[in-house]
């Protein structure tokens, strides 16, 4: 009697425990909606999107919040030299900070539902660095093509089915 106790008890937590949301940072694929990666998350977090500015070939920094699903913030960017495509002068309500060689540009007023991102094909090699993993985004989807970040709320028991089937994906391109 004890044992089917605690095997039921033990399949319960199991049960509840793969049905448990969370909340996790994924990255799909532009039109066809794709998973290419993901990974836990927290709300209140940030992540970065670095990469190499085509003509300064200098790094740019771009910071996001996740505030919730469909409200991602850019809460800060941070380069070290003006280039096309990055900002020159403080609209709205930014802040401009130049010390150390860098501008690092605060107070943005514009929220993503998702992040969009354009892999470099050549030299921008656009990495998400999050939680202290830094995954460059030509290693999930091919170089020159568009993807957004986002966040999504799952269980748990799906978080692992889709993490199995991106393993899976992988192993096919490696053979």
């Amino acid at each position: 009697m004890k044992k089917t106790l605690v095997i039921f008890a033990i399949a319960v937590f199991c049960i509840a425990t793969l049905l448990s949301p969370i909340y996790v940072l994924e990255v799909r694929v532009d039109g066809t909606e794709e998973l290419v990666y993901q990974q836990k998350a927290k709300l209140g977090e940030t992540f970065d999107v670095e990469w190499i500015h085509s003509v300064t070939k200098q790094p740019v920094i771009e910071t996001y919040q996740l505030v919730d699903i469909g409200q991602i913030p850019i809460t800060k960017m941070v380069f070290d030299e003006f280039g096309p495509n990055l900002p020159a002068r403080p609209e709205f309500n930014q802040e401009w900070i130049i010390a150390d060689g860098k501008f690092t540009v605060i107070n943005y007023e514009r929220i993503f539902e998702r992040v969009p991102v354009t892999i470099g094909a050549v030299i921008a090699n656009h990495t998400l660095i999050y939680n202290g993993q830094i995954t460059p985004l030509k290693d999930v989807f091919r170089p020159g093509g568009y993807v957004h970040i986002g966040l999504a709320k799952k269980s748990w028991g799906q978080f692992l089915i889709e993490e199995v089937k991106i393993w899976q994906k992988s192993k096919k391109k490696l053979t």
